[in-house]
């Protein structure tokens, strides 16, 4: 598996066919652009998922209507940064139940992962967790490449 982080960059073409993992959020956020903007998904479809994952609190997908799946909002803004410790083995057991999902159901060779819900950086620990559990698991996970943007 090629695992790469890159600075974000959403209006890339290159990653129009890849499999988007984003944040849960509707409205001005990066599912609302990659959803609606990239794949031509209803607002209300959009609304809908992002309650849902968030509601459910755990990792969902729009696949196969569109290549996006999300992890629940409450990690990137209910949770201050000095928090986060302790909430990283719900996280992981999260992205973890996300690459099991694409290894069974979604099987996307090509992964695009952006966790931004403003300008600010995606939080190091949460970036760390997903390269500590791609490089463990990437005989297993079935994915060729990933991006991550920063």
């Amino acid at each position: 598996m090629n695992l790469t982080r890159q600075k974000q960059a959403a209006d890339d073409p290159r990653f129009q066919t890849w499999h988007k993992l984003v944040v849960a959020e509707a409205g001005f956020s990066m599912l609302d652009i990659y959803g609606r903007h990239k794949h031509g998904l209803h607002i209300e479809i959009i609304k809908e998922f992002a309650d849902t994952v968030n509601r459910r609190d755990e990792a969902g997908s729009l696949h196969p209507k569109a290549p996006i799946s999300a992890l629940p909002r409450r990690y990137f803004r209910e949770i201050d940064e000095s928090d986060i410790p302790n909430h990283i083995t719900k996280f992981r057991r999260d992205f973890s139940d996300f690459i099991a999902a694409n290894r069974q159901t979604i099987k996307a060779k090509q992964v695009l992962i952006d966790l931004h819900v403003s300008p600010r950086p995606v939080a190091a620990e949460y970036l760390s967790v997903i390269e500590e559990i791609l490089k463990e698991q990437k005989d297993e996970a079935g994915i060729d490449e990933v991006v991550i943007f920063e």
